[in-house]
């Protein structure tokens, strides 16, 4: 997310913006320390002009299989 934020060359408070969310929002999503609801993950991805993707795991952690569904 960060890395993506940087490549637009967005801020936190511009990214908020174009989200409608506060600037300490992202902040503590860009932290890691703050669970966030699905509905924001796809405002998140679609702010940033990405797709997208959640998935299940089954299998070893080894040599996992992965199912991916774009959302």
């Amino acid at each position: 997310m960060i890395v993506r934020r940087g490549e637009l060359e967005l801020t936190q408070e511009q990214l908020a913006d174009r989200m409608g969310t506060s600037h300490s929002a992202i902040s503590r999503i860009e932290s890691g320390q703050h669970r966030t609801s699905v509905a924001t993950l796809e405002r998140l991805a679609e702010a940033l002009q990405v797709r997208f993707v959640m998935g299940f795991e089954t299998g070893p952690r080894e040599a996992p299989f992965r199912e991916l569904v774009s959302v």
